[in-house]
């Protein structure tokens, strides 16, 4: 990607060799560039304190349905089937196995910091919450065995867990009054993942100060990854995404957001920007798996994609040499942290 004015999303170049109070100069060998300005870069990326886990039996219920394979119609499956917490509750197959024992048509997109996203959820947006999407995941979804020949009712999996004592107590205790029903559950189901914060990376430490956290050629790959190669236009912020939706050029045949927007004709093949926060953990990469590994998604980015009316302005040709490449790379290896949960919870 390669649009870029002097002044774009809020990040400013300032070149100005005058530091903020207490900020001190940094240089990165083999690149020129400001104290002021590599300051202001890294501003943008600073992460806020990680939010308090509202409503503690909620999102504990929600851990239990979570790991859960009753949740699923087959009672074989769990939302964890398809979101592992060491790779940052993402998966690194291509296209996951379902409840009905088929792949799916996508990859499974990763759910770390889903708490922060902004807007609708899933590649193409078709959910408007978490909670929706677990629930269209339970009842028509990758859980649902909808494509075998024999489909279960909601009201089968309801049941199983209106039958465990120690679900109805704990359902209770978060929810007094409400029903154990499929509304419910996902509604606790997505208090948990809103728990999902992006462990401490190599890169916050950096942010934070500690200039001996990533080496060298990470830092030029940050600065690259501000300047000439652009990828900010998308993956900004914090948590790296934009939470937009866009097309970059990867398919001919999934229409992504086009599917729920037929009419607007940007929206088509779009899919949502994903989270970078540790995308090193989680190959192969785009909505489908296309992507091996993140080199060649870079490639991907250098040639520019698909050329059609629907491709994002910001995709464009670009020109890396392999030292710019291999500096990327440097930089999004510094961006996973010690991800996930230390154990599975034992359901019973």
């Amino acid at each position: 990607m390669r649009i870029r004015a002097l002044v774009s999303a809020g990040m400013v170049a300032i070149t100005s060799a005058v530091l903020p109070l207490g900020v001190r100069a940094e240089s990165i060998p083999g690149l020129s560039i400001s104290p002021a300005e590599l300051s202001a870069m890294k501003a943008e990326y600073k992460r806020p304190k990680p939010r308090a886990v509202q409503m503690k039996e909620l999102a504990d219920l929600g851990r239990l349905l979570f790991w859960d394979p009753r949740a699923s119609a087959s009672g074989e499956t769990s939302c964890a089937s398809c979101h592992f917490p060491e790779l940052g509750w993402a998966v690194t197959d291509a296209r996951s196995r379902n409840d009905s024992g088929k792949l799916t048509s996508r990859k499974s997109q990763p759910l770390l910091g889903v708490a922060y996203i902004d807007g609708p959820v899933g590649w193409d947006g078709r959910n408007a919450s978490l909670a929706a999407q677990a629930k269209s995941s339970i009842a028509t979804g990758s859980m649902s065995m909808r494509e075998t020949d024999r489909p279960v009712e909601v009201k089968v999996i309801e049941d199983r867990f209106r039958n465990i004592p120690d679900y109805v107590s704990r359902f209770q205790a978060a929810m007094p009054g409400a029903p154990i029903d499929l509304d419910s559950m996902v509604k606790a189901i997505a208090a948990y993942e809103r728990t999902f914060e992006p462990g401490i990376a190599p890169f916050d430490r950096w942010i934070d100060g500690d200039e001996a956290a990533i080496p060298a050629n990470a830092k030029r790959g940050f600065v690259l990854f501000n300047r000439d190669a652009n990828c900010f236009a998308c993956h900004s912020g914090w948590r790296l995404t934009d939470d937009k939706f866009h097309d970059i050029g990867t398919t001919t045949t999934d229409r992504g957001r086009g599917r729920e927007l037929k009419a607007d004709e940007d929206m088509q093949f779009a899919f949502k920007t994903p989270t970078l926060r540790a995308v090193a953990l989680r190959p192969p990469y785009m909505h489908n798996g296309s992507s091996a590994d993140l080199y060649a998604v870079v490639k991907h980015y250098e040639a520019g994609g698909i050329d059609r009316p629907s491709r994002s302005p910001l995709m464009m040709p670009i020109t890396l040499s392999e030292q710019d490449r291999q500096d990327l790379l440097a930089f999004l290896g510094t961006l996973s942290g010690a991800e996930g949960e230390l154990a599975v919870p034992a359901v019973h």
